[in-house]
Formats: structure tokens, C-alpha cells, sequence
């Protein structure tokens, strides 16, 4: 199964990590690995991917979406990882 979580770093970066696990435990475990070995501050909205589309990101992690707006550059870095 295909996950995505948001997260943010002690640092104020914000992000999206998309990753598989087999089931929501083992999902939920993956988080808890993310704040307690990884630095990540906060991390929250899971959500899993049916479709693992780019209109499927959008829809589900609409606050990421608003980070750039038109021509501007973004205030904070929002980083993207893929770990299969």
C-alpha cells in the first residue's frame, strides 16, 4: 500500500514523504520511526494513496499546494521525498 504523510523539521521545513507499508500499523509505526530517529518535529496527516496521482496529492495535501503561489517564491523550503 502507498502512504503520504506531511511533516516539518525542527529547522520550520515543511514536506510531503510518500512510502509503502503493508498495512495502517505499520504505516503509523513509519511516523513514530519519522519523529523519534529522523528530527522531524511534527509529523501528521496521513493519508493512503489510491490512485497515487499528482490530482490525488492535490486534493489530499491542500495546505502544500498553497505554499507557491503564481510567480512567488516560497518563504520555507517544502521538500518532496519518495522512499519505497
Amino acid at each position: 500500500m502507498r502512504w503520504a504523510c506531511e511533516y516539518e523539521s525542527k529547522s520550520g521545513s515543511r514536506g510531503l514523504m510518500i512510502f509503502c507499508a503493508k498495512d495502517l500499523n505499520a504505516a503509523q509505526i513509519y511516523l513514530e520511526e519519522m519523529t523519534d530517529y529522523c528530527g522531524h518535529r511534527h509529523v501528521f496527516n496521513l493519508n493512503e494513496l489510491m490512485e497515487g496521482s499528482i490530482d490525488e496529492l492535490y486534493r489530499l495535501f491542500p495546505r502544500l499546494t498553497e505554499v507557491v503561489d503564481g510567480d512567488n517564491i516560497p518563504g520555507k523550503k517544502v521538500q518532496l521525498y519518495c522512499v519505497m
